[in-house]
This record gives C-alpha cells, sequence and structure tokens, in this order.
C-alpha cells in the first residue's frame, strides 16, 4: 500500500467547466482517482483531519491519501512518479477535478 502525505486542492466550477457540481462531506468515502502521470490512474481513499467536515472547493487542504490498491507491481510501474514535490492530477474517471502536491510518502510492501 501507498499512503501520500499531500496537499489537495478542487477545482471551483469558474476555473474548471468539469469541477465537481457540489463540496464533498467528509462522513462519506472520498475516492478520487489519482493520476501521477503517464495516464496511469490509481484509487485513493482522502481522510482530513477529524475537525473538517466539509472539503469546500477552492481551497488548499492537507490530508492523508491510503492507495490501498498500489501492491508491488504497481508501485514499481509508478514510483519514479512518486517523490516530495511531485504533483498529480484528481479525477472521476477521465474528468480532471482537481490537484495535488506530495508533501511525504512511504511505501509498505
Amino acid at each position: 500500500m501507498l499512503i501520500l502525505e499531500a496537499e489537495i486542492y478542487f477545482d471551483k466550477p469558474n476555473e474548471n467547466p468539469k469541477a465537481l457540481p457540489n463540496d464533498l462531506s467528509t462522513k462519506i468515502l472520498i475516492r478520487p482517482a489519482i493520476n501521477f502521470g503517464n495516464d496511469l490512474l490509481f484509487s485513493g481513499q482522502i481522510e482530513t483531519d477529524k475537525n473538517i467536515e466539509v472539503i469546500k472547493r477552492g481551497k488548499l487542504y492537507k490530508v492523508t491519501i491510503d492507495m490501498f490498491t498500489v501492491e508491488d507491481e504497481a508501485y514499481d510501474a509508478i514510483n519514479h512518479l512518486v517523490y516530495k514535490g511531485s504533483r498529480f492530477k484528481l479525477q472521476s474517471a477521465s474528468r480532471v477535478t482537481g490537484k495535488g502536491k506530495i508533501l511525504d510518502f512511504i511505501y509498505c510492501g
């Protein structure tokens, strides 16, 4: 499993016509696709500080992203793209809805 500490930002509709239509409640699972580049998409579950009830579009958040689907073979394919300061896209299928930056990470193989 790959665990990212990251800053994320979901686009506002006036910035991106494909932005999410609503802010996101943290009471439900938030699982966007994470695109590290080269169209390599992996599922990630976003976890916020417990005091945050809603992730608002247009605001920067520091989060943890648990990527349960990244195992040895997948990590071998993306490890050159995963480093501190690396940027990624947040997507809903092929629709880009936001962006992020890796602050730190750990891979537990």
